[in-house]
């Protein structure tokens, strides 16, 4: 839903779309407008043959016609229409009458109307009562000859010609259709190519796009944004330059003077200003975490966690955990819970394995109700969860989590790169992080999902414990 008073947001439209139903429609109007143009052509040279055959067959039939009528006078006949000849009945397309001047019919087809023709005794071509005709003359005789043709002839061939050129269009305007449909499509595959290339790309990889095999409308777009890379890629390389540099400076110092007040704190004992030194050294510690959280995020930005061999995760699991537990009270918080795995491979740098594991049990640690556990499970499937106990995250605040510098609303400020670091890690060994809240199977508490690229190799498959198949 959009916020007032902006703009709604347009549908996105597409090339291979419109490029598709303007040519099939621009290629089925142009056949249109062809038929359209032949219909008429057809109608005028149809007409025109047919006013010929007319004209012809007058002029062909009058002596015969002549003759039919001497040869009758003189065997006795008074040049009137005698008995008409038998003949097997058939359609005539061409029907004939002989007329006189006084418009008497004198002789006819056998298909003829006995009733003269409704048209004028004079030479030429004429319309009527759904007829064409051709009216031929010899003034010598003083008869008229009339030839005529049904227009439903002329109208049904006409058709059946028109019909016979379209109908191959039922079938080439779907054949169009597809060649269209995958001319476009094929001649668009380098512009999904360039985008699948560019969706590539990120701060972990700012190589450039080859153009080798582009074509010349999308070589400049490409090279442009090649240079917009190699840009980024430099800008990138200073900044974690800067931040790697930075933190490696700052931590010796850093840790110097932690040590240094640590020990001022223990010879100011019973003094008032112990707990000012104290506050001193609890700050000193939280830049000492953020130094070396920065150093992290550095090594993380460089890909370390990308690995080609697999590695147990469960025994770096079990280190990290015994880590933590040697940490006096924070080991009593850490139940550990391996799902009866034996050993579980994956593909990821196992010391990129270790800082993930120890950025997740930290942030349950430092952001979990202090005196409820954190449990840390491995399910069925091999992810590993880490839950503790805390308020519910809203959802917004949720979505956020894995932002660099964003926390979570603890009472204690932490840096805010822990989740980010992480989530940087994963992503370049193909694993993924999912952040829940309230945990599975709890009203309250924070859960971290951990699913790695598991290898399903059967030298690494080992059965589980009961009641995880």
């Amino acid at each position: 839903m959009s916020e007032p008073g902006s703009l709604p947001k347009r549908k996105p439209w597409s090339i291979a779309r419109r490029l598709i139903s303007v040519l099939t429609l621009t290629f089925a109007g142009f056949w249109l407008l062809a038929m359209i143009a032949a219909a008429a052509i057809v109608d005028h040279e149809i007409n025109e043959v047919f006013d010929s055959a007319l004209q012809e067959t007058a002029q062909r039939l009058f002596p015969l016609v002549l003759e039919d009528i001497r040869q009758h006078d003189d065997a006795g006949g008074r040049g009137t229409l005698g008995k008409p000849l038998e003949f097997a009945q058939h359609e005539e397309y061409l029907v004939y009458q002989l007329r006189d001047a006084q418009g008497l019919v004198l002789k006819r087809s056998h298909d003829a109307p006995r009733q003269a023709f409704p048209v004028a005794l004079q030479r030429g071509h004429a319309e009527a009562g759904g007829w064409r005709f051709f009216t031929e003359h010899y003034a010598s005789s003083g008869l008229f000859l009339h030839v005529g043709e049904r227009l439903t002839h002329r109208r049904e061939a006409v058709f059946e010609t028109l019909a016979w050129l379209a109908a191959p269009l039922g079938l080439l305007i779907p054949l169009v259709a597809m060649a269209v449909f995958w001319t476009v499509r094929h001649s668009l595959v380098p512009v999904a190519e360039v985008r699948a290339a560019m969706d590539a790309r990120g701060g972990a990889n700012l190589s450039p796009i080859s153009d080798a095999t582009l074509p010349e409308e999308l070589s400049p777009i490409v090279q442009d944004v090649n240079s917009l890379l190699a840009r980024l890629e430099q800008a990138l390389a200073s900044e974690r330059a800067f931040a790697t540099n930075s933190a490696h400076e700052l931590r010796t110092p850093v840790a110097a003077a932690l040590a240094q007040t640590q020990r001022l704190a223990a010879q100011l004992e019973n003094t008032p200003e112990r707990s000012r030194v104290e506050q001193l050294a609890l700050t000193l510690k939280r830049l000492s975490d953020l130094v070396e959280r920065l150093l992290q995020l550095a090594r993380a930005e460089a890909g370390i966690a990308r690995s080609r061999e697999a590695i147990d995760v469960l025994p770096v699991l079990k280190l990290v955990v015994d880590e933590f537990a040697r940490k006096g009270a924070v080991g009593e918080r850490l139940n550990l819970d391996d799902g009866g795995h034996r050993r579980l491979m994956a593909r990821i740098d196992i010391d990129a394995l270790g800082i993930i594991l120890r950025n997740l049990i930290d942030n349950a640690l430092f952001h979990g109700t202090a005196d409820k556990p954190v449990e840390i499970r491995v399910d069925g499937s091999g992810a590993i969860h880490v839950a503790n106990a805390c308020t519910v995250v809203p959802p917004a605040r949720l979505a956020r989590l894995m932002n660099r510098f964003e926390r979570g609303g603890a009472t204690v400020a932490g840096a805010g790169l822990g989740l980010a670091i992480v989530e940087a890690l994963l992503s370049q060994s193909g694993g993924s992080l999912e952040l829940r809240s309230p945990a599975a199977g709890r009203n309250d508490g924070f859960e971290a999902v951990l699913r790695l690229d598991l290898c399903h190799c059967a030298a690494a498959k080992q059965p589980y414990s009961e009641g995880f198949g």
